[in-house]
């Protein structure tokens, strides 16, 4: 999404890799407030540099996304699977998924394509994720930005469903879902076409500044 925006519009921005991220993980050495931090500094340094700002947060970063439009000036939050909950085996009911969602998940071989990522991730790193979401998730209720929320209808990883929970809290907020759309959403060029268009549409009717 990022590249498509780029090719399109002139814009400055801040791109966070969260320590330990990346290509390779090493999540050995860092954790949830490492994370949050990095999200945090890189809103700053934008902010030393820009009057009107953009948030763009995916998955855990949604979360850290919709923490920092609490904390300082943020004009537009786009939130892709923000992942305000989790998957839990005891809550699979919440995901709503039909049988012919879970066909349309195995087609796309997700776990074979993630499986090496996912062994790379310790024990610790996880329980890490879960402290600090459960810390930035709240206050939904106090945020002013002009907010739209994107979610997968077969995303295995975060329930979609916490994501309506979460547009009914936000003042004004958004809610747009894609069908048969998975958690990671470039790994479909379809799903990935359609979050395209729909982040244009939402961020660069006026304003043309963001934080990815």
């Amino acid at each position: 999404m990022f590249v498509y925006l780029k090719s399109r519009y002139e814009f400055d921005y801040e791109f966070p890799v969260y320590p330990g991220h990346g290509t390779l993980l090493d999540l050995k050495s860092s954790g949830g407030d490492d994370w949050y931090n990095e999200a945090e500094d890189a809103y700053h340094a934008l902010k030393s540099r820009v009057e009107t700002i953009y948030i763009i947060g995916f998955s855990m970063g949604g979360v850290f996304a919709s923490h920092l439009s609490q904390q300082g000036e943020v004009a537009k939050l786009l939130l892709i699977a923000p992942a305000f909950d989790h998957t839990k085996l005891s809550q699979l009911s919440r995901l709503k998924l039909t049988p012919r969602h879970f066909s349309e998940h195995m087609k796309l071989n997700m776990y074979s394509r993630i499986r090496k990522r996912i062994r790379d991730i310790p024990l610790a790193a996880f329980q890490e994720f879960k402290n600090i979401v459960e810390m930035k998730r709240g206050g939904l209720e106090n945020i002013s930005s002009e907010t739209l929320i994107v979610h997968g209808t077969i995303d295995l990883l975060v329930p979609y469903q916490s994501s309506i929970d979460a547009a009914e809290k936000i003042p004004g907020g958004q809610l747009k879902l894609i069908e048969g759309a998975p958690h990671l959403f470039a790994y479909t060029e379809e799903s990935q076409l359609e979050l395209n268009i729909i982040a244009e549409r939402f961020l660069f009717d006026d304003e043309k500044v963001f934080l990815v």
